[in-house]
């Protein structure tokens, strides 16, 4: 991660924790907390979402690719990508420290990937770098275990672990690329994955709601790599993964 990425995350950590050193500073008044209560309630989120994808290459993953282009890769990274996402909640109580929690969302986040080429090739007409954007609009399934503190005055913690199912929703016109020159193919993923992810949170409590910033992790599971038509930017992956740090609000 680069320096601007830390001051970033640094900066939304900062906004995200700052309620809860005023709660510690203020007279306790026991706030509205009749979620708690409930067996199932429900809520809303925003997410800010930084991510990248996890590469392992071939061994011979600077050789060129057959038949295409004499290019010779001499690296490949995927930078960090930013993305927002919104979505629902339906919590379900299974007792006084532990829940259930389906947390449905869409995220907008584009990845990239980016391939530095011998500068001496003549076949990328005097470029020596391609950078790739796989277009990612995900709606992801996530299902939780909660275990939460107890209630101190009018906030908890909690720790929040469990797995996600995510589909890409953009076109699949993002496969059509036939007709384009070798190095105009795309990157392909493929549409779905299953990931697993874990985090931790604050339970804000205010009159008549109650918020809680949460800092998640996620990793999927199996390679994203789709190998259904092979070009020279799939060819020197041998796995794809890709890893998520969410930053999230929820109001319930």
């Amino acid at each position: 991660m680069n320096g601007t990425g830390y001051i970033r995350l640094s900066l939304l950590s900062a906004i995200l924790l700052l309620p809860i050193a005023v709660f510690a500073q203020q007279p306790f008044q026991r706030w509205a907390g009749g979620v708690d209560d409930e067996v199932l309630h429900y809520g809303f989120s925003f997410h800010y979402v930084h991510a990248d994808y996890k590469i392992r290459l071939k061994k011979d993953w600077q050789r060129p690719f057959v038949d295409e282009t004499g290019a010779s890769m001499v690296y490949i990274y995927s930078p960090f990508t930013h993305g927002v996402g919104l979505g629902l909640l339906a919590d379900a109580k299974v007792n006084d420290n532990v829940n259930l929690r389906f947390t449905p969302n869409i995220v907008f986040s584009n990845k990239r990937v980016v391939y530095g080429f011998d500068p001496d090739d003549v076949d990328l007409q005097g470029s020596d770098q391609l950078s790739k954007l796989v277009r990612a609009s995900f709606v992801d399934l996530p299902l939780f275990i909660k275990f939460r503190s107890d209630r101190k005055n009018n906030y908890r913690g909690y720790l929040i672990a469990g797995g996600k199912y995510s589909f890409n929703v953009v076109s699949k016109k993002r496969y059509e690329d036939g007709d384009s020159p070798p190095h105009g193919k795309e990157l392909k993923t493929k549409p779905g994955y299953f990931a697993y992810e874990a985090g931790i949170g604050f339970e804000l409590y205010f009159d008549f709601f109650k918020m809680s910033p949460e800092i998640r992790w996620s990793q999927s599971v199996g390679n994203l790599l789709d190998r259904r038509k092979t070009n020279m930017f799939n060819h020197p992956i041998e796995r794809l993964m890709l890893r998520n740090l969410q930053v999230s609000l929820f109001f319930e």
